[in-house]
């Protein structure tokens, strides 16, 4: 029960933080974060602090969700198509963003942009 009440306890906290820092983060133009903190009754270094711990909160929590990977089809018309050309690359459309992957590029660069382009929205 003690464990409980201590995680609600916790959760409470950090979203009273995470309340204080958005409307940090959207004072008036001019006023500083020390102006800010002195308004506020908090010192500079608790604010960071709670920043800090809203941060890794955030962190935490985006660990736990699962990331969601997809396979993205090729059409076998693309690739006879591509397979007849005399470049032998290969041009995919994902997310709006055109690929082209040729014999030289290495598979460890064509890692890296799948991974990225994945998140394009």
């Amino acid at each position: 029960m003690e464990i409980e009440t201590a995680t609600v306890a916790r959760q409470y906290r950090l979203m009273e933080w995470a309340d204080q820092i958005r409307d940090c983060q959207s004072r008036p133009n001019g006023m500083s974060v020390d102006e800010w903190c002195h308004t506020h009754a908090i010192s500079k270094a608790n604010y960071y602090y709670r920043l800090s711990q809203v941060r890794k909160a955030c962190l935490d929590q985006m660990q736990k969700e699962p990331v969601h990977q997809s396979i993205v089809p090729v059409q076998m018309e693309q690739l006879k198509k591509e397979t007849l050309s005399s470049d032998s690359s290969l041009e995919m459309n994902i997310n709006g963003i055109t690929l082209r992957i040729t014999e030289s590029t290495s598979d460890e660069l064509l890692k890296k942009v799948l991974r990225v382009v994945a998140d394009v929205k």
